[in-house]
């Protein structure tokens, strides 16, 4: 018998199972000794109670007077309708106002960037200039210009020059 107790104090997953195990059938036992529950009842029963309901209700009623109800539905939807339609249009005049700003804002944008395009291509520009802008003897005159400019050439190492 002490081993049986060993076995199971060692091993904590098998106490937990146990737990959970007792009090599942525990709890199954006091759900169905709930005296306050009302008992189930099948759905075919339930649409039989309603159906009878339904019966019952139809021949109680009086017939109401429908024209009455009608007249004013119909008063009040076309109410609805007209306050409909003018909140969708004034929705329409606000996006289309909307729609106007973001045009004009659009085609500004554009005139300001055609502006700047024009400027940065001109052709007279001395910063900007389409292909080359020096030929053979500037090329030449840049070489000189380096070597003048740069490290004396003795102060330079040998093996660049070399290769």
């Amino acid at each position: 018998m002490g081993d049986f107790i060993d076995f199971f104090l060692k091993n904590p997953f098998l106490i937990i199972v146990l737990i959970g195990i007792l009090t599942s059938m525990l709890g199954k036992k006091k759900q169905a000794q709930d005296p306050n529950t009302p008992p189930k009842k099948k759905w075919q029963e339930v649409m039989r109670e309603l159906q009878g309901e339904m019966q019952g209700d139809q021949q109680q009623r009086p017939a109401p007077a429908p024209v009455r109800k009608v007249d004013q539905q119909a008063t009040q939807a076309v109410e609805v309708i007209d306050e409909t339609k003018n909140e969708a249009n004034e929705r329409i005049a606000e996006l289309r106002r909307i729609q106007q700003k973001y045009d004009q804002e659009r085609l500004y944008q554009k005139a300001k960037a055609d502006q700047l395009t024009s400027t940065i291509s001109d052709n007279n520009s001395p910063v900007y200039r389409k292909g080359t802008s020096f030929g053979k003897k500037q090329l030449i005159d840049g070489i000189i210009m380096s070597e003048v400019l740069g490290p004396p050439r003795a102060k330079r190492s040998l093996q660049r020059s070399r290769r």
